[in-house]
């Protein structure tokens, strides 16, 4: 039986716990969140899931009464915690394998101490920018050999916290890690994000990468504006329309006609089973590994605090989620 343990209970963590009831080995798994709320959600979620396969569950609001040993650990909480649980974690116990969500931390330093803690510990560790494990979206890739411009638009679809996901996407189809960022087009005023004590942006940015390739995503803060993803290329053009699971895809090979085709994207709950049996059968994973996730986030995180910091307020964190 393999030790799993996911650290946060929120929406996140919950819909894991979700998608590890349909795993086929025999788990042990531990949720680990001080909210009694939380907890119960989690557990009436995973009720909610029918499987033939018998794991063990237990529910715990102390992350020190967990196994000593853990084959896979998913840490799901919020980016102002994460340092602080990655290390009480690995202080706790030996961890294998490790699962992080995004945006990893709130501060330079985190990235580069985690990264150093990871190495010591022999912690294989990747972040789950989910985008690269949908069947669709990883098919893409091999239509694509050249440098592409990715478009994404929409209203109040929270810019900051998804824009990594985009970012991560590009470098996934290009192979291209390095980039810069434009933040002229970007609102002045922050606003609240969805998510209690942190923030976020309207307006738009772009990001220019290496190879040629570019990303630029418009975040509406009003009405109801169509999210839309496209993916352009020289010889290639894709428009995602997620909330119709519909896309239309054209190419030079095909005379540039357009043709319908369904996406059918995935909820995290349909892919954390398939992404924790890989890794606990052979210890790879599709998903961006720590170094390559480390160094998306801080070349987006830095131009932002720079945007966000102003003679009348200097920020010291990356105040997003």
């Amino acid at each position: 039986m393999k030790n799993i343990c996911i650290i946060g209970a929120g929406n996140i963590g919950s819909r894991h716990l979700q998608g590890l009831k349909n795993v086929t080995i025999p788990l042990n798994i531990e949720v680990v969140d001080p909210s009694v709320e939380s907890l119960n959600i989690s557990r009436q979620r995973y009720d909610q899931i029918s499987t033939s396969t018998n794991h063990k569950v237990s529910f715990l609001q102390n992350i020190n009464k967990i196994s000593k040993n853990i084959d896979l650990a998913i840490i799901a909480t919020n980016s102002n915690v994460r340092r602080n649980i990655t290390e009480n974690l690995l202080s706790t116990s030996s961890v294998k394998y490790l699962i992080l969500e995004k945006i990893l931390f709130q501060k330079r330093e985190d990235y580069l101490e985690i990264e150093k803690l990871l190495k010591k510990k022999g912690c294989k560790t990747w972040v789950n920018f989910s985008m690269r494990t949908m069947p669709f979206y990883y098919d893409l890739k091999h239509q694509l050999n050249e440098k592409i411009h990715m478009i994404v638009s929409g209203s109040q679809y929270g810019l900051i916290t998804n824009t990594i996901h985009y970012i991560d996407y590009i470098a996934f189809l290009t192979n291209c890690y390095d980039f810069t960022v434009e933040t002229k087009g970007l609102d002045n005023s922050l606003i609240e994000s969805k998510r209690s004590g942190f923030l976020e942006l309207n307006g738009s940015l772009n990001v220019f990468f290496k190879d040629g390739s570019m990303g630029t995503f418009t975040c509406y803060p009003n009405g109801d504006t169509p999210y839309i993803i496209e993916v352009l290329s020289k010889t290639y053009r894709c428009i995602s329309k997620e909330s119709e699971r519909k896309a239309y895809i054209s190419s030079a090979k095909s005379k540039w006609n357009w043709e319908e085709t369904d996406t059918d994207i995935p909820h995290q709950s349909d892919m954390s089973n398939l992404v924790a049996e890989e890794i606990l059968k052979t210890g790879k994973s599709i998903l961006t590994p720590y170094d390559q996730a480390s160094k998306l986030h801080l070349q987006l995180l830095e131009s932002l605090l720079k945007f966000i910091s102003s003679a009348k307020k200097k920020y010291d964190i990356y105040p997003f989620t």
